[in-house]
C-alpha cells in the first residue's frame, strides 16, 4: 500500500467511527486497534487526535470545494441560495463530523475550523465579485457576510445537531438574514456583473 493510500485508507477508517458519534473517549490506541495498524504508524500520518479529525473534516469538505460560478441566466441571491442548500445538505450528510466539529474539545482549534472558513471565504469573493461590490461598500458587505456565516452556522447547529428547527426553517433563515444584512449593501437581485477570475 503506498504511503498516499495508507492515508486515505485511515481517513476511511477514522470517519467511520467518528460518525458512530464518539470521538471524546477514543483513543488513538483503539483508532489504530480499529484501523488495523500500530499506533506508531497512526502517529506516523497524525501527530493528535485533533490532527486526525482535522484531515476528516477537511476531506469531506472537498465536496463543497467545487463552487461554481454564478450563472449569468440567474440573480446572484438564487446563486447564493443553492450554495447554502449544498452546505446544508452536508450538514445533513455528516451530523457527527458536524458535532465533532462544532461541539466537541477540538471545535476551537484552527486547523478544524480552516475547511469552513476556507468555503465561505471563496464563496463570499465570488459572490460580492457577482454583485459588483466595490469600494466602501464591499468592506461594509464582506463583514457583514462574516456576521451572516456566523448565523448560517448557528441555525444549521440548530437544524442538525440540536434539532430544534428543521432544514426548511434554517435555509428561509438565512436567506432571510442574508438580504438583511449582505442584501444592504450589495445588489442580490441583480445577474453576475462579471465573472469571477
Amino acid at each position: 500500500m503506498t504511503p498516499a493510500q495508507r492515508r486515505a485508507q485511515l481517513l476511511d477508517v477514522g470517519e467511520a467511527i467518528f460518525d458512530e458519534g464518539r470521538f471524546e473517549e477514543l483513543s488513538m490506541d483503539e483508532i489504530a486497534g480499529r484501523a488495523g495498524v500500530t499506533r506508531a504508524l497512526l502517529y506516523h500520518y497524525f501527530t493528535s487526535k485533533a490532527d486526525y479529525f482535522a484531515a476528516i473534516w477537511q476531506r469531506a469538505h472537498e465536496s463543497l470545494r467545487g463552487i461554481s460560478e454564478p450563472s449569468p441566466d440567474a440573480t446572484v441571491r438564487a446563486w447564493a441560495a443553492d450554495r447554502l442548500a449544498a452546505y446544508l445538505d452536508f450538514y445533513a450528510r455528516h451530523p457527527h463530523l458536524v458535532y465533532i466539529a462544532n461541539r466537541s474539545s477540538v471545535s476551537t482549534d484552527p486547523t478544524v475550523r480552516e475547511p469552513v472558513s476556507a468555503h465561505f471565504r471563496s464563496m463570499g469573493k465570488l459572490l460580492l465579485d457577482a454583485a459588483g461590490c466595490a469600494g466602501a461598500e464591499r468592506a461594509i458587505a464582506e463583514a457583514a457576510f462574516d456576521g451572516w456565516i456566523a448565523f448560517v452556522r448557528a441555525t444549521a447547529l440548530a437544524a442538525f445537531v440540536e434539532q430544534t428547527i428543521t432544514p426548511a426553517q434554517t435555509l428561509s433563515l438565512s436567506l432571510a438574514a442574508l438580504d438583511a444584512t449582505v442584501g444592504r449593501h450589495a445588489d442580490l437581485g441583480t445577474r453576475p456583473k462579471r465573472r469571477p477570475a
